[in-house]
C-alpha cells in the first residue's frame, strides 16, 4: 500500500499545479538524462538548443536523438491525458517514435537473440518474446490490484527485462513508467545518468534474483523527490 506521506504530498500538490502540464525544464533535463545512459556524449546545452528549437552546429543523429525522445515524452504526456492505454500498438508507435530515423526497426519485435553488456541476465529467446509480451500486456492492461507502485515498478521492470526490441529498451522503458505514473496522478520523475549504478543494481535484483522491493523503494524516494520540488 502507498504510504501515507507520499498521498498527502500527492494531494498538495494536484491543488497547486497541473501534473500533465510538464515544464519545459523538465523536459530538458529528463531528455538529456534519458539519452545520457547510452550516448554520454550529448550535452546538457545540446538538448537545451534541440528542444529550443536550434540546431545549429549539432550533429545530426544527435539532434534526431534529442527531438526523438522529447516527441516520444510528450507521446506519453498526451496518452495519458486523452486516457490512452499502453497497449502493443501503442507501445511499438512509442518506440517507432524513439527509433524514427535511426534504424529500420523501430517498432517491430526483434528476431534475433542478444545479451545485455555487465549483466547477468539473458534476455529471451526473439522465438519467445511475442508470449512474454502477451503475458505482459494482459498483467498491465489489467490494472493494478493491491499495491499501486508494485504494479508501476513491475509495468516498468518486466519490460526491461523482456528487451523486446533491437535498441531502445531502456528509454521506452523508463518512458513507460512515467506513463503510469502520470496515469495514476503521481509525478513523472527522471533517473540521473549519476544514479545509473544504483538503478541498473536495482534492475539486475529484479531481473537476476526476482526481487522487486529495493526498486519499489527507490521508485517511492525518487517520487518523494519530485513532488518535494513541486512544492517548493
Amino acid at each position: 500500500m502507498i504510504d501515507g506521506e507520499l498521498l498527502t504530498m500527492r494531494s498538495t500538490v494536484k491543488e497547486k499545479i497541473d501534473i500533465l502540464d510538464v515544464p519545459k525544464e523538465f523536459l530538458i533535463n529528463q531528455t538529456y538524462h534519458g539519452l545520457l545512459f547510452e550516448y554520454d556524449s550529448i550535452t546538457r546545452q545540446e538538448v537545451e538548443d534541440v528542444v529550443s528549437g536550434n540546431t545549429e552546429n549539432i550533429d545530426p543523429k544527435k539532434v534526431l536523438l534529442i527531438n526523438n525522445h522529447k516527441n516520444a515524452f510528450l507521446k506519453v504526456v498526451e496518452m495519458v491525458k486523452q486516457n490512452i492505454p499502453m497497449d502493443e500498438d501503442n507501445l511499438k508507435d512509442l518506440h517507432q517514435i524513439l527509433m524514427d530515423g535511426l534504424i529500420d526497426t523501430g517498432g517491430l519485435y526483434r528476431n534475433v537473440d542478444i545479451s545485455i553488456k555487465r549483466s547477468n541476465h539473458t534476455p529471451p529467446s526473439h522465438i519467445k518474446v511475442y508470449d512474454r509480451m502477451k503475458k505482459y500486456f494482459a498483467y498491465c492492461l489489467d490494472g493494478p490490484d493491491n499495491d499501486l507502485f508494485e504494479y508501476i515498478a513491475y509495468c516498468h521492470l518486466q519490460l526491461a527485462k523482456i528487451h523486446p526490441f533491437l535498441d531502445g529498451n531502456g528509454r521506452l522503458a523508463r518512458l513507460v513508467l512515467n506513463y503510469y505514473l502520470m496515469k495514476y496522478d503521481f509525478l513523472p520523475v527522471i533517473v540521473t545518468y549519476e544514479e545509473r549504478h544504483k538503478y541498473f543494481e536495482l534492475l539486475e535484483e529484479f531481473k537476476v534474483n526476482k526481487n522487486i522491493n529495493p526498486f519499489i523503494k527507490y521508485l517511492i524516494e525518487l517520487e518523494k523527490e519530485a513532488l518535494a520540488k513541486a512544492l517548493i
